[in-house]
């Protein structure tokens, strides 16, 4: 039998939290796109520029500017000249490659917060394949560029001067105070979040199901449109008899709080609680057809 997939019960319409959450990453996702840039530009300098200009009394230049893969080569020659270790190597490359992913898959970033079922049972079947959004990837690139900065003078390195950051910095400030904003207002609202998923889940706890005929997610409650049954709406007007909230019911039964919502009318229409009992062993069998034959 087909196993009914999770269905939201706020539909289409993304709750305040899940938005906000959506300006962060792309207020950090923006400026992750710069700062790395920055950072590569730096790492590139550091060394072609010092080279360059040591090139002059004969010394080699080690990373060409015509030559291949030339951030990983510059990196390492940053290693072995004792102004990186191993660790914030690898941390840098791993950072310039996540900017690589907002660029050409930023779709992958934000997956986990769309309303869309299809798109999170995607990456529920191949969640290896998704890159998870970095939220300290913004604070890990202006902790090395600072210290790119630091090192340069410690080992003596040329630098080149670039009037990119003095070209970004009104955007800078925004971005930094909107994301300083946003991380205070998630604080707060992922709290209320968490009070009302315990509310919510022990009230789901409390209801009283009584037996596999008036199970809320019982096959035999919907049709393969997700409209109910005759059955299906007397499970429903069972749980409001119950005092549930309609968001409880939602999840119960597995259908949108809009649908619930209009359900509940005609629930208050037939008189509510004081509404006449119905006979569950009464109510017409939904029937079942197959949609190919067995050979």
């Amino acid at each position: 039998m087909h196993e009914p997939s999770f269905l939201d019960p706020l539909g289409s319409r993304l709750p305040a939290l899940e938005q906000n959450l959506l300006k962060l990453r792309t207020a950090q996702m923006v400026l992750v796109l710069f700062y790395a840039e920055q950072l590569k530009s730096k790492v590139l300098s550091l060394i072609q520029s010092t080279d360059g200009f040591l090139a002059r009394t004969g010394r080699e230049e080690r990373v060409p500017k015509d030559a291949k893969d030339q951030v990983r080569k510059c990196l390492n020659a940053l290693v072995s000249d004792g102004a990186l270790s191993a660790d914030e190597k690898a941390e840098i490359k791993r950072l310039i490659d996540y900017r690589n992913v907002i660029g050409h898959d930023v779709h992958e970033l934000v997956a986990d917060i769309s309303m869309e079922r299809s798109g999170r049972r995607s990456m529920g079947f191949l969640p290896e394949k998704f890159t998870k959004y970095d939220y300290e990837a913004v604070d890990r690139l202006r902790h090395f560029m600072k210290l790119l900065d630091e090192r340069q003078i410690k080992h003596h390195y040329i630098g080149t001067v670039s009037f990119d950051r003095l070209r970004f910095r009104t955007a800078e400030r925004v971005l930094l105070k909107e994301i300083d904003q946003l991380r205070r207002k998630i604080a707060k609202q992922w709290n209320v979040r968490q009070q009302q998923i315990d509310t919510l889940n022990e009230e789901m706890s409390s209801a009283v199901i009584g037996n596999e005929k008036t199970n809320p997610r019982h096959p035999s409650n919907q049709y393969d449109d997700g409209r109910l049954t005759r059955r299906g709406q007397e499970v429903c007007y069972l749980l409001f008899d119950q005092g549930l909230s309609p968001m409880a019911i939602a999840h119960l039964m597995g259908l949108s709080l809009a649908a619930i919502h209009k359900r509940y009318q005609s629930w208050k229409a037939l008189g509510g609680m004081q509404r006449p009992v119905v006979d569950f062993e009464s109510l017409p069998e939904r029937k079942y057809f197959r949609r190919y034959d067995d050979d």
